[in-house]
């Protein structure tokens, strides 16, 4: 904390590119969660927890996190205690879709694993939506290429999310999972001036958050584009 720490981050189970951790086993115990929870909360510090394993994020979510990111093998009891305690999904769907085109040119173990969360995610991402879970804009950028963050966008389209609820969970959803919303995440006079713009209409065509033609950033124009669309 005293560096300045913002969030929080721990890996309550293993990871889907690692080689010899399982993703299904907690990496902690529920009492420790719940020690390094109180201790991030005490300090007004939100807390993240990377977790595929649905036994691990069940643990984390009673434990007091802020967020589950990736999620990819949540049960639907899972999803409902993470809807009742208010804790945020960020499914990083971007992810797995980035490996599947090279999934041969990984280890035989983390293939299986990467398909196995690929074929899972879309399911247990739809299941969250139905059941109306809080949802997060993330992508886990790095596995992905950096710079193509809004492809998440058509991804959580894609999987059963309304193109206007997937922009709140980039904007407004995000700003309150941090704990910033006084400042940012919607327009309104008094928060920063973050903004930027696409072509054409988001609710119809997702996709027009990859072409971003303008951003202002605290007020002071970045960039500006001329838009050859409508």
């Amino acid at each position: 904390m005293k560096y300045g720490a913002d969030v929080i981050k721990f890996c309550a189970s293993g990871g889907v590119l690692s080689l010899a951790d399982e993703v299904d086993t907690p990496q902690l115990t529920l009492e420790e969660m719940t020690a390094l929870c109180d201790e991030a909360h005490r300090l007004r510090k939100r807390v993240a927890c990377h977790s595929h394993g649905d036994q691990a994020a069940k643990d984390a979510v009673l434990a007091g996190v802020n967020s589950i990111e990736h999620g990819s093998f949540l049960s639907a009891d899972t999803l409902k205690l993470m809807k009742e305690r208010g804790a945020y999904l960020i499914p990083t769907l971007m992810a797995p879709d980035s490996i599947m085109p090279n999934i041969a040119k990984f280890p035989p173990e983390i293939a299986a694993k990467a398909m196995a969360a690929n074929a899972s995610i879309s399911k247990t991402f739809a299941e969250a939506v139905r059941l109306g879970v809080k949802v997060g804009f993330g992508t886990d950028s790095g596995v992905s290429k950096h710079g193509q963050n809004a492809h998440e966008f058509a991804l959580m389209v894609k999987h059963g999310m309304a193109p206007v609820a997937a922009l709140k969970a980039a904007t407004s959803g995000d700003a309150d999972l941090l704990g910033l919303s006084k400042s940012i995440g919607t327009l309104e006079p008094g928060k920063l001036a973050d903004i930027v713009a696409v072509p054409g209409d988001p609710t119809a065509d997702i996709t027009a958050t990859e072409r971003v033609v303008f951003v202002m950033k605290e007020g002071a124009v970045v960039v500006a584009k001329r838009s050859t669309g409508g």
